[in-house]
C-alpha cells in the first residue's frame, strides 16, 4: 500500500473511533506518530495532503486536551 492510502486509512481509523476521553487521546497521538512517520515516503505531490491529514488529527488532539482541563 502507498503511504497515502495507509495514511488515509489510519485518518479514517482515528476518525471514525469511538474511543472517548483519554483512550481517545492516546488513539488519536498514535495516528498522529504513524501518519508523520509516511510522510517522507509519499509522492511529492501527496504530500501536502498526508501533512493536511496530520494537521487535523493535531487539532483534535489540542481541542480534546482542552476539554480534558
Amino acid at each position: 500500500m502507498d503511504a497515502y492510502r495507509e495514511a488515509q486509512r489510519l485518518y479514517g481509523e482515528a476518525m471514525m473511533s469511538a474511543a472517548s476521553g483519554q483512550d481517545r487521546i492516546t488513539e488519536l497521538e498514535q495516528a498522529l506518530q504513524r501518519i508523520g512517520q509516511l510522510v517522507p515516503q509519499a509522492t511529492p505531490d501527496q504530500r501536502a495532503a498526508v501533512l493536511l491529514m496530520n494537521s487535523s488529527i493535531a487539532e483534535q488532539i489540542a481541542a480534546l486536551s482542552e476539554d480534558s482541563r
